[in-house]
């Protein structure tokens, strides 16, 4: 998943020079609901009845995900990202382990020990390390605080969906999970984008274009959203939530490797406390099931 996130950063940056934002989320949206169906499908033997069957007992939980983590958070995202630098989103954004920590204390859903909480501060200083390091500039200037403040919404949204997947994963599998408020969250997201159609030079949308939001819609929008969901239901919100401090490390390296950009020392120091603060929070997560 954080492989598959990282190299997503500079291929959406580059999708929305020409295409819209929303309509852009249409697409993907589109890809990941079609592949994931189909897996989901296939899952459940075939049959259309055991497809929708977890909407049955839970469809506000799942209405109120989708709510969060499919319209809000990718409206949020797309929109910030398309009015902020990539530095500026990928500092912000790195604060949503954060939230998920505060929210899925302050609602009960787990309990984070001091050593897990300092584990989480340690992995978000290494990933501001490296993207104040990198060779984009960071600018955060008035001129970017519309963008900067939608992104801070979007790592909120982010963390609360986070926090909330918690107890519905115990019940229904991450692919049912993931696919059903997908499905729910479209309409919403098609409503969102019918402006902007319009405004969209489709001449200059290429093959690649199109190869670039499957990528981003069926491997980064879905599949990986199925691996971090599967992910709460092994490890816990929280513990999840500080491996989406390694996107910007992944993305270190694919920039290197795709564009080119040079690798400094001072940005390998973060990538080191990247994973450090991982450890720490996994000794910390076994300390604590062993007192269990």
């Amino acid at each position: 998943m954080v492989l598959v996130w990282g190299v997503n950063f500079p291929v959406s940056k580059w999708i929305l020079l020409e295409i819209h934002p929303h309509v852009m989320n249409v697409f993907r949206l589109g890809a990941a609901a079609v592949v994931l169906s189909a897996l989901l499908y296939r899952r459940c033997g075939n049959d259309w009845t055991t497809f929708w069957k977890p909407l049955q007992t839970d469809f506000k939980s799942f209405a109120f995900i989708a709510l969060i983590g499919w319209v809000l958070y990718q409206v949020a995202f797309i929109t910030g990202l398309n009015n902020t630098s990539a530095g500026n989103s990928a500092i912000i954004m790195s604060s949503a382990p954060i939230w998920t920590a505060l929210i899925a204390a302050f609602f009960a859903i787990e309990r984070i020990s001091g050593v897990a909480w300092l584990g989480l501060l340690i992995s978000l200083i290494g990933t501001g390390v490296i993207i104040l390091s990198g060779p984009t500039e960071v600018d955060l200037a008035s001129t970017y605080f519309l963008g900067n403040a939608i992104i801070l919404v979007a790592a909120i949204l982010w963390g609360a969906y986070t926090a909330f997947t918690r107890q519905l994963v115990q019940k229904h599998t991450p692919l049912s999970l993931t696919v059903l408020a997908l499905i729910i969250a479209l309409p919403a997201i098609g409503l969102v984008s019918i402006p902007y159609w319009s405004a969209i030079d489709w001449q200059q949308v290429t093959f690649m274009h199109w190869v670039a939001m499957f990528f981003s819609g069926s491997l980064s929008t879905g599949l990986a959203i199925v691996f971090w969901n599967n992910a709460v239901k092994s490890l816990g919100a929280s513990h999840t939530a500080a491996y989406g401090n390694l996107v910007p490390l992944i993305a270190l390296f694919s920039g290197f490797f795709m564009l080119g950009d040079a690798i400094l020392p001072v940005q390998l120091i973060g990538g080191t406390l990247i994973i450090g603060g991982l450890v720490v929070m996994r000794w910390a997560r076994r300390r604590h099931l062993a007192r269990d």
